[in-house]
Parts: structure tokens; C-alpha cells; sequence
């Protein structure tokens, strides 16, 4: 288990917030041209990327944080 009490809600807030953007930004990928698709699904990685560093630096254990796609 983990202290709570020690993890930064804020940025919590803030890498939830990026993973919600990042499964926003993949759903409507299905339904672009492939260039623009593409680019939308490199976004979500990087969105899914900085929500994992963020996940870390509010102190979340690393077998709780869901790793970047």
C-alpha cells in the first residue's frame, strides 16, 4: 500500500485530464483521413506519455500508474 495522504491531487487532476483529452483524440481518429489520423493518434501518445510523468511526480507508485500506450 501507499500513503495518500502524500500524493499531489493537483497534478492527478491534471495527467486525468490529458488521459481523458488523449481517448478523445484516438476516438476521433477512426473517423479522419490517415495523415490527419495519424497525427491525432501521435498526440494521444504524447498526451498519454506526460500523464504517466505527471502520475510519478505527484508520487503514485509505479505498479498504480497506468503506463503511456
Amino acid at each position: 500500500m501507499y500513503d495518500e495522504s502524500a500524493i499531489d491531487d493537483q497534478l492527478t487532476g491534471q495527467a486525468r485530464s490529458l488521459r481523458v483529452r488523449a481517448e478523445s483524440l484516438r476516438t476521433q481518429a477512426g473517423q479522419l483521413p490517415d495523415v490527419l489520423a495519424t497525427a491525432y493518434r501521435r498526440r494521444a501518445a504524447e498526451l498519454e506519455l506526460e500523464a504517466t510523468v505527471l502520475e510519478l511526480q505527484a508520487g503514485l507508485p509505479i505498479d498504480v500508474v497506468r503506463p503511456a500506450a
